[in-house]
């Protein structure tokens, strides 16, 4: 009795920890459904009269600007003496360029020449300040949460997030439907930051102590510049990781495409932007299920099925987009979009995570996020070039599709790191 006594307060605070990492993002990623980038902002960007490589980038913008500033932060972040504080003071100035950006929309008169600046730059500006937040926030949550339940914590956010995403898609088409454009958007900028703000709130009553914090080894304080000029040597000392790289970047499949899809299927059916709505919903529901799977086969097998079972499903949805006419043909391809697209984001969080040595996983995770930054708008560049060239919806799928087998191949060569340590055990 007396030697289990000690590890209660620790599983309580697990436990704890657990449901409110589950809970943030959750609600963040469940506010962003109402400016859905996949679906929502390619449209509204359009509609405010942006360019093709302009909409081709904004599902990808928000995470590009997140992943931009991980690389410089990461040396202050791996001498924290604690994730929490910090996580918390830029976790809700990330969160604010939304809730200006909604008022301004509502209430300011005569800005139609800067509604498309505004639009754009409001997950830009988000992004740069989350980008000081998201290494801590990466090493608190490894840290709180246990290894074998990391896979079941990623699906349960996007669980969360599904299904405020399907309430989303009703809010949104009501809101297109009876407000002026500037005036709706004002509204679902106002919505997102509400539930952004719930997301961060939820961070309060995570518990940090000795208990679920492991620190790094302290590393010496060198010159800053030298600490840049070892990172290229940091990354080459991890083969595994650089075919991740080129995994991920192969792998954007899903978000080549889906930057046209919305536009594509509002022109072919000649239905009405507030239908879009529709389309978030069956995202929505595809994230549920997409989810539900990733967690169970994630917690069993790891990431790598996860990856690959993912790029089968985008090989898939490329021919269908590709082929199909009807409005219901496009709800079904939102919602294997969200089925496959969350089989992505769990794979990769899991293996990401687990790839990297714990010693120096704070940095790798920061550089791994910095190359991620240039797979992401270099793929989308090359869809919205196409686009723009072209006017082919159905030539930017094959593209995507072509991206997809390639990914395939190459997460063939990678290893899965929890068979890896089966193998070394026994």
């Amino acid at each position: 009795m007396s030697a289990s006594a000690p590890q209660h307060p620790h599983s309580h605070a697990v436990r704890r920890n657990f449901i409110c990492h589950c809970l943030e993002g959750g609600f963040y990623m469940g506010g962003t459904a109402f400016l859905a980038p996949e679906s929502v902002l390619p449209k509204m960007v359009e509609t405010l009269g942006g360019r093709a490589w302009i909409i081709a980038m904004m599902p990808v913008l928000l995470p590009a600007a997140f992943a931009s500033m991980g690389i410089f932060i990461a040396p202050v972040v791996e001498r924290l003496p604690r994730f929490k504080p910090w996580v918390l003071t830029f976790g809700l100035l990330q969160r604010l360029p939304y809730l200006i950006t909604g008022l301004i929309l509502l209430f300011a008169e005569r800005i139609e020449g800067v509604l498309l600046p505004i639009v754009v730059l409001t997950p830009v500006v988000s992004g740069l300040i989350g980008g000081m937040t998201v290494v801590a926030w990466m090493e608190m949550v490894t840290r709180m949460v246990p290894e074998k339940v990391r896979a079941a914590g990623w699906a349960v956010r996007y669980i969360i997030q599904a299904v405020i995403g399907g309430l989303a898609g009703a809010v949104i088409h009501h809101v297109l439907t009876h407000y002026p454009n500037h005036e709706a958007y004002g509204w679902l900028h106002l919505a997102a930051f509400s539930l952004l703000f719930i997301s961060w709130a939820s961070q309060l009553f995570m518990h940090e102590d000795e208990h679920v914090r492991h620190r790094h080894p302290v590393q010496p304080r060198s010159h800053y510049l030298a600490y840049l000029r070892s990172l290229p040597g940091l990354l080459g000392a991890q083969p595994h990781l650089i075919k991740l790289v080129l995994a991920r970047f192969t792998g954007m499949g899903y978000l080549m495409v889906v930057s046209f899809l919305t536009i594509h299927a509002l022109n072919v059916t000649g239905r009405p932007e507030a239908d879009e709505g529709r389309f978030v919903t069956c995202q929505a529901v595809g994230v549920v299920l997409g989810s539900l799977l990733a967690g169970w086969v994630g917690y069993r097998c790891g990431g790598k099925i996860l990856l690959q079972a993912s790029r089968i499903v985008c090989v898939g949805l490329c021919i269908w987009v590709a082929v199909t006419g009807s409005f219901n043909g496009f709800m079904l391809s939102y919602f294997v979009l969200g089925f496959g697209l969350f089989l992505d984001r769990v794979g990769d969080l899991t293996l990401a995570a687990e790839l990297c040595p714990l010693e120096r996983r704070s940095t790798l995770q920061a550089i791994l996020g910095f190359c991620n930054v240039f797979a992401l708008l270099l793929a989308t560049f090359i869809s919205g070039q196409i686009y723009a060239w072209t006017h082919s919806f159905e030539l930017v799928a094959a593209v995507a599709a072509t991206f997809a087998l390639i990914s395939m191949a190459i997460l063939h060569r990678l290893p899965e790191p929890r068979m890896a340590a089966v193998q070394k055990n026994s």
